[in-house]
């Protein structure tokens, strides 16, 4: 199957260029405009250097005998397609045809000419012909010309010092020279800001910039100048606190308001990238600046910038002007209140050491209460200072006693806050669901929640009952608040839209509350037409079924049963999910793993019953012991051996999706530990790994986000106490005894289903082509006998197009494994081969590598191509392509009668005998 995607692959790419190719040569300008705006798509399609280099030679080509009109159209695809430009091979050859467009007397053309040059700058480097006219047409009396030019040297300097350089002192002339016009002094000022190759070129440019400021002071250079000094310091870490006192003076003495503003607005850019630069006296200055502004706008800029420092690490030269934002704390401007509540929240929050810190944090908290209250009493329309204000909040809940007042006061002003607040509140109340609870508040938010299901408030619903969901997972199976709140729950969800209801129910299965999510999976089914999402709904139904059939239980005898009905109902909810055709194999790798953990359990609890009915002689316990609990040993290994692979093959797994598994991994390897240290009187428990879920060893730390970490803590807390207490005595009922209750504990817990079960927010593909390609499928690459084989890999990565939200490729780990599938000669004896492997860096979702192969005797071989992929972290994702291709070894006689019976065309490859084992 892989060798036939090559092979549609190489032609499907081959068809397109060649459709393309058709209507470039066309003598109709729309058939050539159409083939132009075609090429995007296929070069975003088949991102290969030998198509994207013949695909830019020909729109060269007709770049320089075309008109305007295909060199504008031509001049947008490089802009479209810039991340490929790096793929073309023959770049002297693509630079030489559109430079010859530069000799032409039309302006235009040679604007759109230099426009090229700039779009394409990362292959233009440092040719000087094209340095040589970018200068010659700054000086040009055409302005569509001039704007080009300083378009391409907007665009150059980042990737040539060379005409950096060269071009700093020809600005410097034009922009100080009164013959350049205001307007163009104006557009060509921030080429300054690309000067930053090195110090000195850095330094000069501020010089000329800090003239410019001197000699020209109107409004329009200063909002210019000083962004792009200020760009200049950060990037370069080069006179960052001379750029914040230069600021600091903008804002004091200048009197005029835009002018202020953008001093702000840079002053807060230094704070979020450089606030190690801050000093105290600009920090202090800062302060003092605050009581002098009578403009509330400017206010509240300056309280932003140092509510981002307070953030950062310069948080303790804000320390000791605490108190000072105490009386800004009553301004009726509540954007002022939040900003200076937060700077305080920050600072309060840094002095952990102080003798009165509880007591501050307490007074704060009221505070914060307080602005609360007011926020919601004005109807304040913007969202930015309740998110600032709720983030505070729960900063200083964490340190104070004050979250459960906090959380009554967010659920009591929940109704009062528009859909935009109502989230920003849940949120709030979700960083603090683990905090103490009155009992009042899920009462409040279930009147609230069959609340807006009366008023079909569908938006509002969701994060309500999700705050519901998640303070119900952090209690036990057994509690009676979780059957509690059921009928509440299930009355609101049925008036609800069925999609809603959906996002529900998935949301407990992600958290675990199967009790709720079981019900509402099999009132959905009636809602949908199609067999495949009935089937997932069966499902997903069947699963918090099987679920639930294991609560209660303390015993193996009652255990026993119930988990043999889980099993069988896993096996079908396997084939269920299967028939519902989902669009990752996560779903069924992640059911199949957990049937298997739930057969180990049931080895195990077997065991240890039969065990118990039939106890072994006291002359041969502790040699039947090991005999009959090791297959439980080895089954449990191997289960969290499939959890490590499954883990590998998530590169597009979000976060908790990977953590949840790495902790049934774990718990899978407790159990194992326990089996050793308990039946077998071992010493395996908890040694260090070096990565999640990645080794056989198990880490004597749990997450206790989730229910089994905690529950995996106590069991190896017993497992510590039963091992030292059962080592002195005779192997017998209590080690059997104590390995039930360890069993027991762990099946007390409900699994859940991950978030990356139900969807991927990324989606990352890697396709493999390789060279030489096969003939046709079935067939085998011809290779002549001492000689060498040349193996050329070509692969592409694809992603869904969205943004990429947990990782991105940074590499590819690419193996070439040779195997003897049959030889040809019966005295021949079957080699040893090399597997070679090489790591290439993914550029521009592309990557390629070679390899040679010495293939010594005469046989068929296959080699396996596997590809993983590497993040940016540098760990290693087994989640990429695995493709073979079949190879024939023999002499050049044999080779040609087995083409003649085949009645294909030569494809022998013959290459030099080379001492060389890899070509790199």
């Amino acid at each position: 199957m892989a060798d036939a995607l090559s092979n549609d692959i190489r032609h499907e790419a081959n068809t397109a260029l060649l459709e393309v190719d058709k209507g470039l040569r066309s003598v109709r300008i729309g058939d050539q405009c159409e083939a132009i705006v075609k090429l995007p798509a296929l070069m975003e399609k088949f991102p290969f250097p030998v198509l994207i280099n013949v695909a830019f030679l020909k729109l060269a080509d007709l770049f320089r005998t075309g008109t305007n009109l295909l060199r504008l159209n031509i001049l947008k695809v490089v802009q479209l397609c810039d991340k490929h430009l790096t793929k073309i091979t023959n770049c002297d050859e693509f630079v030489r045809r559109i430079y010859s467009v530069m000799h032409s007397n039309d302006p235009v053309a040679r604007a759109v000419t230099l426009r090229v040059f700039g779009s394409s700058s990362v292959i233009m480097g440092d040719r000087r012909n094209i340095h040589h006219s970018i200068h010659r047409s700054l000086e040009s009396n055409d302005r569509v010309e001039v704007e080009a030019a300083i378009f391409a040297t907007t665009q150059l300097c980042p990737h040539s010092k060379l005409f950096a350089s060269g071009v700093c002192e020809k600005i410097a002339i034009m922009v100080q020279g009164l013959s350049t016009p205001i307007e163009m002094k104006l557009k060509l000022i921030p080429i300054l800001q690309q000067m930053h190759h090195d110090i000195g070129m850095a330094s000069q440019v501020r010089d000329l910039c800090v003239k410019l400021l001197a000699a020209y002071p109107s409004l329009p250079f200063v909002t210019v100048i000083l962004p792009i000094l200020t760009k200049l310091s950060v990037t370069t870490l080069v006179d960052v606190s001379a750029q914040v006192h230069l600021l600091l003076a903008y804002v004091q003495g200048d009197v005029r308001h835009k002018v202020r503003m953008v001093a702000l607005q840079n002053l807060l850019y230094t704070a979020r990238h450089a606030p190690q630069s801050w000093s105290k006296w600009s920090v202090q200055t800062l302060v003092e600046v605050v009581d002098r502004l009578s403009n509330e706008k400017e206010k509240e800029s300056v309280l932003r910038v140092l509510f981002s420092l307070s953030a950062s690490t310069a948080v303790h030269t804000l320390t000791v002007h605490r108190d000072t934002f105490l009386a800004h704390c009553y301004s009726h401007n509540l954007n002022i209140v939040t900003f200076s509540l937060g700077v305080m929240s920050n600072c309060t929050i840094a002095t952990a050491g102080r003798a009165d810190h509880a007591h501050d944090l307490e007074a704060l908290g009221r505070h914060l209460l307080e602005s609360l209250l007011t926020i919601q009493l004005s109807a304040l329309r913007g969202s930015r200072p309740l998110s600032v204000l709720l983030s505070s909040l729960v900063k200083v809940a964490k340190h104070t006693d004050i979250a459960t007042m906090a959380q009554n006061t967010i659920v009591l002003l929940l109704p009062k806050f528009p859909c935009s607040h109502v989230i920003l509140g849940c949120r709030a109340l979700s960083a603090m669901v683990k905090s103490s609870d009155d009992g009042q508040i899920t009462p409040k938010l279930l009147r609230y929640l069959q609340e807006c299901s009366h008023d079909n408030q569908q938006e509002i619903m969701l994060p309500v009952a999700t705050i519901l969901i998640e303070r119900q997972s952090v209690l036990a199976c057994s509690d009676p608040a979780r059957r509690a709140i059921l009928p509440s729950l299930h009355s609101s969800l049925w008036s609800a839209p069925p999609w809603l209801a959906y996002k529900v129910a998935r949301k407990a299965s992600i958290m675990g509350f199967h009790e709720l999510a079981a019900p509402v999976y099999l009132k959905l089914t009636g809602h949908v037409t199609s067999s495949k999402y009935r089937n997932w709904l069966y499902g997903l139904e069947q699963f918090s079924r099987a679920q639930l059939f294991l609560h209660g239980h303390t015993s193996s005898s009652s255990l026993l049963p119930a988990l043999s009905k889980v099993s069988a109902v896993m096996n079908n909810t396997f084939l269920l999910i299967k028939t519902s055709g989902p669009p990752s194999s996560f779903p069924m790798d992640y059911l199949e793993v957990l049937t298997s953990l739930y057969d180990a359990h049931i080895r195990l609890l077997s065991t240890c019953v039969s065990v118990k009915i039939v106890p072994p002689s006291s002359v041969s316990a502790s040699g039947n012991l090991e005999h009959k609990f090791t297959p439980c040993l080895q089954q449990f290994c191997t289960v969290a051996e499939c959890l490590s692979s499954l883990y590998s093959s998530l590169f597009d797994g979000d976060c908790a999706t990977l953590e949840y598994i790495a902790l049934l991994q774990q718990s899978c390897l407790l159990m194992a530990n326990a089996i050793s240290s308990i039946a077998f009187s071992l010493k395996p428990l908890c040694s260090p790994k070096e990565g999640p879920a990645r080794g056989t060893e198990l880490s004597g730390e749990f997450s206790s986000k989730y229910m089994l970490g905690r529950v995996c803590s106590d069991v190896l807390k017993s497992v510590e106490t039963a091992a030292s207490f059962l080592k002195i005595v005779p192997l017998g009922e209590e080690h059997v005894q104590a390995l039930t209750e360890c069993s027991v504990k762990m099946l007390s817990v409900p699994v859940l289903l991950p978030h990356c079960f139900f969807r991927a927010l990324q989606h990352t593909t890697v396709k493999l082509v390789l060279s030489p390609a096969l003939p046709a499928v079935g067939q085998s690459i011809m290779v002549q006998l001492n000689s060498h084989m040349t193996l050329s890999v070509e692969g592409v990565v694809e992603h869904n197009g969205r943004t990429r939200q947990y990782r991105f490729p940074k590499a590819v780990h690419i193996r070439a494994v040779p195997k003897v599938e049959k030889l040809l000669s019966h005295d021949a004896k079957t080699p040893s081969l090399c597997v070679l492997e090489r790591t290439e860096q993914i550029q521009q979702d592309y990557f390629h590598a070679e390899f040679l192969f010495t293939l010594p005797v005469a046989a068929y071989y296959t080699i396996t191509i596997q590809s993983d992929l590497l993040d940016q972290n540098h760990t290693v994702w087994r989640t990429g392509q695995s493709t073979a291709m079949s190879v024939l070894v023999d002499t050049e006689e044999n080779l040609k009668q087995h083409q003649l019976r085949q009645k294909e065309p030569s494809n022998i490859i013959s290459i030099p005998v080379s001492n060389k084992s890899q070509k790199v």
